[in-house]
């Protein structure tokens, strides 16, 4: 038996590519550009954007608020929802000087997660929180430092697993 040498082409019916043809075309009429957004923002799912900071100093510990609003868990890493077109990283800083009137310098986003349970998508960033005195905004009890390994037992797991990925990583050199 021989093997021939083929060349795989797709099958393209002449009329599936007359009919894509003609719709590129369209797309170049006044209008359809808008229309097109229109039919995205009607049509693709969306989804709320949450942000959130591990911030370590340099003796491993994290920075943490106490949230009125969170009796369940009300110690957690400074974190909000985005706003309209905010960038997650703009997100994060506006609300941890939202919350504490600090600021901090970004490290790498340690994780992006969707959680079906809230439907929403979070994206957790490592930094550095930059000196300053706290000014608690009005959903917030308390900032404070705590050692990695002696952190609230009042927090939520996914905070507790974020704060070990992030010393894990530290003490990898990976931050």
């Amino acid at each position: 038996m021989s093997v021939k040498n083929l060349s795989i082409r797709p099958y393209l019916h002449p009329r599936s590519i007359s009919w894509k043809q003609t719709m590129a075309r369209l797309m170049y009429l006044p209008g359809m550009a808008w229309a097109m957004r229109w039919g995205v923002k009607m049509v693709v799912p969306r989804h709320r954007v949450g942000v959130a900071l591990v911030a370590l100093d340099e003796e491993n510990r994290v920075f943490l608020l106490r949230h009125v609003f969170h009796p369940a868990a009300p110690w957690s890493l400074p974190a909000g929802w985005l706003e309209r077109k905010e960038s997650p990283a703009d997100g994060i800083l506006r609300e941890l000087r939202e919350e504490t009137g600090l600021t901090a310098v970004l490290g790498q986003p340690l994780s992006i997660e969707y959680s079906d349970i809230a439907n929403h998508i979070g994206i957790v960033y490592t930094g550095q929180i930059q000196p300053g005195t706290p000014q608690l905004s009005g959903e917030i009890l308390a900032a404070e430092w705590f050692p990695a390994d002696q952190l609230p037992d009042d927090i939520l797991p996914f905070t507790r697993d974020m704060i070990e990925t992030a010393v894990a990583m530290k003490r990898k050199g990976a931050l």
